[in-house]
């Protein structure tokens, strides 16, 4: 993030006026310092979160934090130390969910699970070798009712970025994707694809790294793990 300290407290200066004057939006003159530090940004909506003057809005899947002056601008985990809860990971989690309903199931390379129980969304480089152990054991995703979405992030440069647009280009996108997975040669192909709004979904995500697993109730999941320990999760939360 670049330095907005002092454009920040300038825009406050300018809008001290709009704060205390909005009447049909209560944060419009909020909404305007954001604006100002954040041209394009769209605030839907601001929620309370516990603390006196502090407000939480959201910038894609990330939580932001503010107070109601549009002084402060800070971002991290916000702990509720009665309830011993994660408040941050919790308001991203429901942002994950909503953003991935949003980009939609079309959008995504899946296994589909024939008795559907659960999703995972996995982002991954075809090139990894942590995704492909991991790609080895969608079968025992599937075969326990949890499908798979696939998001690539191809890390590796454009030969990475070249073969996630071949394999979602392929005639059998899955079989290419199985083929490469095992480091076969695939076809090269083109056409109208998602991979880069997939990429952009990922760093919105703040992924760092592949794969990375977020769970169907928005749960990320950095790193490899086991299929067996992911299969457990879900049911840990029955």
């Amino acid at each position: 993030m670049k330095n907005f300290v002092k454009p920040l407290l300038i825009t406050a200066l300018l809008i001290i006026s709009p704060l205390s004057q909005a009447a049909t939006d209560q944060h419009a003159g909020l909404r305007e310092v954001l604006s100002q530090v954040f041209p394009g940004l769209e605030i839907p909506a601001f929620k309370a979160t516990g603390i006196d003057g502090v407000l939480e809005f959201n910038m894609g899947a990330k939580v932001f934090y503010v107070s109601k002056d549009g002084r402060y601008l800070f971002q991290g985990s916000l702990f509720d130390l009665v309830t011993q809860e994660n408040l941050t990971d919790k308001a991203e989690q429901t942002n994950r969910v909503a953003t991935l309903e949003a980009f939609g199931e079309k959008n995504l390379l899946t296994y589909k699970a024939k008795d559907e129980k659960h999703s995972i969304t996995v982002f991954t480089d075809v090139d990894c070798p942590y995704c492909r152990k991991l790609h080895e054991e969608v079968e025992q995703y599937t075969n326990n009712g949890v499908s798979v979405h696939y998001a690539f992030l191809p890390f590796k440069g454009q030969k990475s970025f070249d073969k996630s647009v071949s394999i979602w280009c392929a005639k059998d996108s899955l079989k290419a994707m199985d083929d490469a997975k095992k480091g076969l040669s695939i076809q090269s192909a083109t056409c109208d694809n998602p991979v880069k709004e997939q990429m952009a979904l990922g760093q919105e995500f703040g992924i760092r790294g592949t794969p990375a697993i977020v769970l169907d109730n928005g749960e990320m999941v950095p790193g490899y793990r086991p299929a067996a320990d992911v299969l457990q999760m879900f049911k840990a939360k029955k």
